[in-house]
């Protein structure tokens, strides 16, 4: 592929980034008795303006009740979701979060803060990661420390509870760019991109924190950089999934875009000893990642990146890599598919939500053979979804789908 002007890479890496991001974690196995609800970032065509869509879960083959352009916002937004409630979070010029329950989608329960005193300088949250009701992590691109939070909080005051400091990480520019994170017995870990502007040219790291303690684990992968975390071979990380069937986590960035200096693909991490693997680079892949979800041991979708408005879902084998020669269906290739990030696409039926911005949709997929279930116009174009989920559903966490593998971003986010 041709590189990229200046100009159109930085408006390519801002879209591809609002979408992609870490939001979700823990999730949890819907029971018979659960609802869930999508809820939908949506972002207009020239980017002036956002808003949220909200869209039933079932039922399977549709029609699916859907309501558009709620809750209206600036462009640079993101969703996350915990039980029945979703938080809608402004990230650029804005640097808020507002707390919704699904029952009563267009009445904010609170809105929140989310910038320093102390600092003009945006925090820019890209992940909001539950570790139950009244613990979250907001995962903050444009600062070196990552707050704790209290979802449940009845006060502003009483919302930050603590801070995660990253600034070892940090290549010079003020952030290591926290872009995605999970939660995995009883870890957080945080993908950071630690770009130079928009370039991809520093060792991407994840830092794992012990989520009692708040405290970082010192992984003893030590490198010239003289920090705790793990190394990723793959550069520009944008999104982070744990399978549970093979005890694996799973890392996809995108490197520079087929520029074909910095490498991007899918590589693993053990989250117990911290080794780790490429599963998929960009030559298997026949072009750029920009986007990834995990159901099970042996399957997976990714987004193949072409160039700017040319993206397609495959599907590849999360334990062998092997690739699927074309993408899984037509009308999910060569279009402009955003989202896609952490947690975002698999819902309890094991539906892969697709953020189709071409043509302002979302197109759910059956996993089982990879046809279209139904599609779903949004008005606006769809960037980012979270789950919310009612019932009885086993840990009551979000972002959730039927399958053996949890999904930790999108997310958010093909972007």
């Amino acid at each position: 592929m041709n590189h990229c002007t200046p100009e159109k890479k930085n408006l390519l890496s801002i879209v591809l980034l609002l979408s992609l991001s870490a939001i979700l974690a823990f999730p949890a196995l819907a029971g018979a008795d659960t609802t869930q609800t999508a809820v939908i970032a949506t972002v207009a065509s020239d980017y002036s303006s956002g808003a949220v869509s909200i869209v039933d879960v079932n039922p399977e083959g549709g029609p699916r009740s859907y309501e558009n352009e709620l809750n209206a916002a600036g462009s640079d937004i993101i969703v996350a979701a915990y039980e029945n409630y979703y938080y809608l979070i402004q990230r650029g010029g804005g640097d808020w979060v507002a707390k919704y329950d699904i029952t009563a989608p267009d009445t904010a329960i609170y809105q929140y803060s989310v910038g320093d005193e102390d600092s003009s300088e945006i925090g820019n949250v890209w992940d909001m990661l539950f570790v139950s009701s009244e613990k979250a992590y907001l995962l903050r691109y444009g600062k070196n420390v990552a707050w704790i939070v209290n979802p449940s909080a009845e006060t502003e005051a009483d919302f930050k509870i603590g801070e995660i400091d990253l600034s070892d990480y940090d290549d010079g520019d003020g952030a290591p760019e926290m872009a995605a994170g999970v939660l995995v017995d009883g870890k957080l870990f945080i993908a950071m991109q630690r770009l130079d502007g928009w370039t991809a040219s520093n060792t991407a790291y994840v830092a794992v924190i012990d989520t009692d303690t708040d405290t970082e684990i010192d992984t003893d992968m030590a490198t010239a950089d003289e920090v705790k975390g793990i190394p990723l071979t793959i550069r520009n990380p944008m999104n982070i999934d744990y399978c549970s069937d093979n005890d694996t986590l799973y890392i996809q960035g995108v490197g520079d875009y087929n520029a074909g200096t910095y490498p991007g693909g899918i590589e693993t991490i053990n989250p117990s000893t911290y080794a780790t693997s490429v599963l998929v680079d960009e030559t298997a892949a026949g072009s750029a990642i920009s986007g990834m979800a995990i159901l099970s041991a042996d399957k997976g979708y990714f987004i193949g990146y072409a160039g700017w408005g040319n993206q397609s879902l495959y599907e590849f084998s999360p334990t062998a890599g092997t690739v699927s020669e074309s993408a899984v269906n037509d009308d999910l290739s060569g279009i402009s598919i955003g989202g896609m990030r952490s947690g975002a696409y698999l819902d309890q039926n094991d539906m892969l939500w697709v953020c189709d911005q071409t043509n302002a949709q979302v197109v759910i997929v059956d996993t089982s053979d990879n046809s279209i279930d139904e599609s779903v116009g949004t008005s606006l174009n769809p960037d980012s979804i979270a789950f919310t989920t009612e019932g009885e559903a086993g840990d009551g966490s979000s972002g959730d789908g039927g399958s053996g593998c949890f999904v930790g971003t999108i997310l958010t986010d093909l972007f």
